[in-house]
């Protein structure tokens, strides 16, 4: 195991408490988060997809998929 080095990070309390959060959502404890996190952005390996928007929005149709795969898809006519 390489040798570790104690280090104070100042944080807003609103930061400080979404980090706690997202450590403890994800199971793992808040050095092996803020060690991950720093580990990619200076390696630039992005955790995100580089489209972050898709899905997050809802055409309210569950049949888009299935059409768009089976190249079936035709618009709704204009109302």
């Amino acid at each position: 195991m390489a040798k570790s080095q104690t280090t104070t990070v100042e944080l807003d309390t609103e930061l400080a408490q979404r980090v706690r959060w997202e450590a403890e959502g994800m199971g793992i404890t808040l050095r092996q988060f803020v060690t991950g996190v720093l580990e990619r952005e200076l390696t630039n390996e992005s955790p995100q997809p580089p489209f972050s928007l898709i899905g997050a929005f809802s055409s309210k149709r569950g049949d888009l998929s299935k059409l768009a795969s089976e190249d079936v898809f035709e618009p709704e006519p204009f109302r």
